[in-house]
């Protein structure tokens, strides 16, 4: 239904946000469990997803045409818990950057395909619609995730936090899986190559 696809699409969009702003209470506790010596050097937390959405955006995009949305959506879902679970039971800081690396590339995956998704099934005010209520819930994530997360690490540790990204993970993935159908026909794929996306990003660029 349009209620569903809406709430499915929030969800995987808000994913995010919420592997952003979740960690921020946790910032001091993953410090000085992993001995990090420099104060500042703890908010690399938050810095290695970001530059991990970054570099996953130029890729999903193009391979989410060559593929279908749901295989390029399924791959960064996987990615992402992979890097989670790195960053849950990480003995040293290095590690817990290169898992939030993998968490962003992997996020990035949902973030930007899922605007592919919407495009592919809505138009014009339809799609305004769509987009609004979504934003509506987008915005509304970064708020309420320090607050959960403050709430986890009063049974838990900043390990729960993570642990906690699986499972919403693996949640908004199964009921993706479930109910929304591939969007791109077969038949209408486009090969992926590096040259492709050399030139789309020279375009951006241009």
């Amino acid at each position: 239904s349009f209620t569903e696809f809406i709430i499915i699409v929030s969800m995987m969009l808000s994913l995010v946000a919420l592997s952003i702003d979740a960690t921020l209470p946790a910032l001091p506790q993953i410090g000085a469990d992993l001995n990090v010596a420099a104060a500042n050097d703890r908010q690399l937390v938050v810095s290695m997803i970001f530059l991990g959405i970054s570099i996953g955006q130029l890729i999903y995009g193009p391979l989410s045409d060559s593929i279908g949305r749901k295989r390029a959506i399924y791959y960064g879902y996987g990615l992402y818990i992979i890097g989670a679970l790195f960053s849950a039971f990480t003995a040293g800081f290095p590690m817990m950057l290169v898992g939030r690396f993998l968490q962003g590339m992997g996020v990035a995956a949902p973030n930007s395909v899922t605007l592919a998704l919407v495009r592919d099934r809505f138009e014009g005010r339809q799609m305004a619609r769509v987009m609004s209520f979504v934003m509506t819930v987008f915005i509304l994530v970064p708020m309420i995730a320090p607050s959960l997360s403050q709430g986890i690490l009063l049974i838990s540790s900043w390990r729960g936090i993570f642990l906690g990204f699986v499972i919403v993970a693996l949640a908004t993935m199964g009921w993706f899986a479930l109910r929304i159908p591939e969007t791109l026909p077969p038949e209408k794929h486009v090969p992926f190559s590096f040259q492709r996306l050399l030139d789309m990003l020279l375009e951006i660029v241009r």
